[in-house]
Formats: structure tokens, sequence, C-alpha cells
């Protein structure tokens, strides 16, 4: 089997933390990739939330879940891989205050080009449109002057940013929304400034601590590669629960973080 593609937007805000220590302002930071700095969900994290998920969902099928997922083992010896890999969910889109329709889902030429190096290897089509132009708004409605936090952005006829050789099952972020894409530092600024949230601690100790979250909207695209023992139609069972329904991703779920909604990409 070869690769398959998903689109995961944040429906609340996200925080799959980075595990670092830092003795700065920000006390929980979110996890990034490693050389471009953009907010990333590591392989490991997403599987991991997929297969907690999947415990729920699929209460009498552990052995297909074991089949997908792998053994659990504290003992190497025992240890068994799962017939899916799982890979890193890699940002698409990034929500940004807009004084015209509160945001604007964000790219670059660099995201953009990214986003389509790595489609072209696993899936053999480009994503996203590549773009010749920027600092624009792409929308449909007739704005004057337009702001992207601070920058001044030009108005542009709106056209879909997804490539005509590609299509998403029920998904209409690109649709609804108008999108921007800017320049590189700019989007540089953006992702590194990701907003922060003040939160009570637990327990006896009242000082606040803060931790940094990816805000909802987010679009993140992720691929998973079947291995050739996986039965295809144990996959689309895989595969339709996965599409179903919200999944939690990351931590604080008892206040709503991380709930984020898979699409299907058909090429």
């Amino acid at each position: 089997m070869t690769a398959k593609a998903y689109l995961i937007q944040c429906i609340t805000n996200l925080h799959v933390g980075s595990g670092d220590a830092t003795y700065g302002i920000v006390d929980k930071l979110v996890q990034r990739d490693a050389v471009y700095s953009y907010p990333t969900i590591h392989s490991s994290s997403l599987k991991g939330s997929l297969r907690e998920h999947f415990e729920n969902a699929w209460v009498k099928n552990d052995q297909d879940i074991t089949e997908i997922f792998g053994k659990k083992t504290n003992n190497d010896d025992d240890a068994q891989s799962g017939s899916l890999n799982f890979l890193n969910a890699d940002l698409v889109a990034l929500p940004v205050r807009c004084s015209h329709m509160q945001f604007a889902l964000t790219m670059s030429k660099q995201s953009i080009e990214l986003v389509n190096n790595k489609a072209m290897m696993l899936i053999d089509k480009k994503l996203l449109v590549e773009q010749t132009d920027e600092n624009k708004l792409f929308t449909k409605d007739d704005v004057g002057e337009v702001y992207l936090e601070d920058d001044n952005l030009q108005k542009a006829t709106y056209m879909s940013p997804l490539s005509e050789k590609i299509t998403v099952e029920n998904f209409e972020g690109f649709n609804k929304q108008q999108y921007a894409v800017v320049d590189n530092d700019k989007f540089k600024n953006y992702v590194e400034d990701l907003p922060v949230i003040a939160r009570n601690r637990l327990g006896e100790d009242k000082n606040l601590w803060y931790e940094e979250i990816v805000p909802h909207q987010t679009i993140f695209i992720t691929y998973m590669i079947p291995k050739s023992d996986l039965d295809p139609e144990k996959f689309s069972a895989f595969e339709k629960t996965l599409l179903e329904k919200p999944i939690q991703i990351g931590a604080n779920s008892s206040i709503g973080y991380g709930l984020c909604k898979f699409y299907k990409i058909n090429f």
C-alpha cells in the first residue's frame, strides 16, 4: 500500500508538549520542527493519541489494535511493531489575527514548498498551489486596507490554495475562510509568537504557570503508511473510525484542549 494523507484541523486549542526543560517565562512549550521551528505533532505523540482513541472506540478489538499499533510491553524482547507507520504532522496553515473577518489562515512560500516537497515524495502530488505573490490576502470580499497583525497586506482575488489534483473529503476550511500568503520573515514571526495561556497550578501552590498553545483552526498534514501485511479491510475499518469523530491529541483534555478532526486527502 502507498502512503495515505490526511489534513488535521484543530477544533480547540492544542498543546502537545515538547517535554524540554525551560527556564524562561513560558513553562511548557509545544513541539516544533527541529529545522524550521514550525509547530508540529511528533509521530510518537500522534500514534499514542490515536491508540488511546481506538482503545476506547474498539473495546472488543484488542487484536486489531495490536496489529495496527503494535504490542504494548515493558520488555524489549516482547516488543512487536504495528502494521501501520505514522509520520509527523506538519504545519499547513496558521490562523493569524486579521482586520477583516477576525483571522486568516496563513502560509508562506517556504511553508508551501515544504508541504509540497514532502507530498511529492510520499504521494507524488503537490498539495498546495505554489504562490508567486507574497503579503496578500486572498478573499472573496470587497475589502480596503487590511492588516494581518501589524502587517499591511494587499487584496488578491480568491483562488483555492489546494492543488487541482487533490480533493479533501468534507473539508471546508479553505472554502469558507480567507487565507493569506506572506513572506518568510513574517511567517517566521507568527509561528514563533504563538499564544501563551496562564494556568492555575493545582494543589497548595497557587502560582500561575504559562503554557504555549497552537491556536484552534490551525491546519496540519500527516501521512500514514500501511505495511504490506496489513489487511486492506482492517485498514478501511481503521480509516472509517479515524474520520468519524474528533480525536483528542496532546494534554489538557479535561479543559477541552486538543480536539482535532481528520480529513482524508484523495489524489
